[in-house]
């Protein structure tokens, strides 16, 4: 078993200097420092470790590839820390709005670069607003030919209030305005799930007739 009191550094020093009995001590210092709990000392604590909640610069630059790592959904321990992601969006210029989560930046993040290839597009322009939304076939994009350079967003609305709608409208305008092309104008239209009755008639069919085959509400004998 490795002496724990002394440094992991000095087979690497010659032989003369090997011999030293406060020389392992000594560089045992620098390692913590530099290397971090790695190697011999990463399933154990320096001995008498004045500083065990700070990390050394080998542990830090071992860490260093999940800061442009945003994987939403994953571990906290494997993607970028939270306080990261501003700076990492405006890395890669992707959206950061106050109205967005974490998670939310996450997902633009990662969508960003590949993006790029679709803005001006209708896929791209879906895509955005979906990945705000959680759900890109909660939005749909109508062209008309009529108005070559006129289009229509319709998207649906899952949170109730108006606050809440005012919030989305802000975030849905903002997110098509940076992906629409400049030469285009648009409007958003929203859709609030409700109860619908779909009357359908067919020849074997009569389709909904009130009061024979349909009853909204109660009815006394």
């Amino acid at each position: 078993m490795s002496d724990q009191t002394q440094s992991t550094w000095l087979p690497h020093l010659p032989a003369e200097l090997r011999a030293d009995p406060i020389l392992g001590g000594f560089l045992l210092t620098f390692e913590r420092l530099l290397s971090g709990r790695v190697g011999l000392w990463a399933d154990t604590s320096y001995p008498g470790d004045p500083l065990p909640d700070i990390e050394g610069i080998e542990e830090k630059l071992h860490r260093v590839g999940a800061v442009f790592a945003p994987r939403p959904g994953q571990p906290a321990a494997s993607r970028t820390p939270s306080s990261f992601l501003p700076w990492l969006a405006n890395l890669v210029s992707a959206p950061d709005r106050e109205e967005f989560d974490d998670e939310t930046r996450r997902r633009f993040i990662r969508a960003a670069l590949p993006g790029y290839q679709k803005r001006g597009t209708v896929q791209g322009l879906k895509e955005t607003v979906g990945r705000y939304l959680g759900s890109p076939d909660d939005v749909i994009v109508y062209e008309f030919e009529a108005e070559p350079h006129f289009f229509q967003v319709e998207v649906v609305v899952r949170q109730k209030g108006a606050l809440a709608l005012a919030r989305l409208d802000r975030v849905v305008r903002a997110l098509v305005d940076m992906i629409r092309p400049a030469h285009t104008w648009y409007s958003v239209r929203y859709l609030v799930p409700t109860m619908q009755i779909v009357d359908n008639p067919t020849a074997d069919d009569p389709g909904i007739l009130i009061g024979v085959n349909t009853l909204l509400g109660t009815r006394a004998n």
